[in-house]
């Protein structure tokens, strides 16, 4: 009778979205994510599935982890707009903001484009949620004096994500911490 071997399954996907964020999918291996998950073959294929169904759950847990953090800043009590101010200050800190990972979400749209479904489906729960989120710390920024009554709520939402994807992008691409909170710091003057 063949033994059942136990890992723990999600220290064994933040492996493969280590593996995944360091060398998008194609690039990466099965031998790749055998090794950065700590688990034999067989139990990666038994438990996840194949390379694509493994990155699609990787994606998904991501997304949804990645989010959340934002999302409970921007829930936080007090200021509206000092939970966004926080959120971006924060974002810079981030583990994935270090060579040579990247945001793995970012990664993602780069390689597939928005042509893959399921790849998109895989972070849009997330999204729509950070989305709305946002637009409801900006609302009761409105709301609380924070910002001017003509403030187009949609755009300054749209700025702050672009500055989100933007800081992951640059990141990717080598940009120092230091650099990274100096943006943050001119991001938090449009406000």
């Amino acid at each position: 009778m063949p033994r059942h071997k136990e890992f723990d399954q999600e220290k064994a996907l933040r492996g493969a979205i280590a593996a995944f964020s360091q060398k998008g999918f194609a690039a990466t291996s099965t031998d790749d994510l055998v090794a950065a998950m700590n688990i034999g073959r067989q139990s990666m294929y038994d438990t996840f599935g194949d390379k694509r169904a493994l990155f699609l759950k990787a994606l998904e847990f991501y997304s949804r982890e990645s989010i959340g953090v934002i999302v409970a800043e921007l829930r936080k009590p007090g200021s509206p707009l000092g939970n966004i101010r926080n959120v971006l200050i924060q974002f810079t800190e981030r583990k994935d903001l270090s060579p040579p990972y990247g945001c793995m979400g970012v990664n993602a749209i780069c390689e597939f484009g928005l042509t893959d479904r399921e790849v998109l489906a895989a972070m849009q729960d997330a999204a729509r949620l950070e989305r709305q989120v946002l637009l409801d710390t900006l609302r009761r920024a409105k709301k609380e004096g924070e910002l001017s009554a003509d403030t187009d709520l949609a755009g300054l939402a749209d700025f702050i994500d672009v500055t989100l994807s933007g800081l992951r992008v640059a990141a990717k691409g080598g940009m120092s911490r230091a650099a990274l909170k100096r943006i943050v710091e001119i991001a938090n003057r449009v406000f």
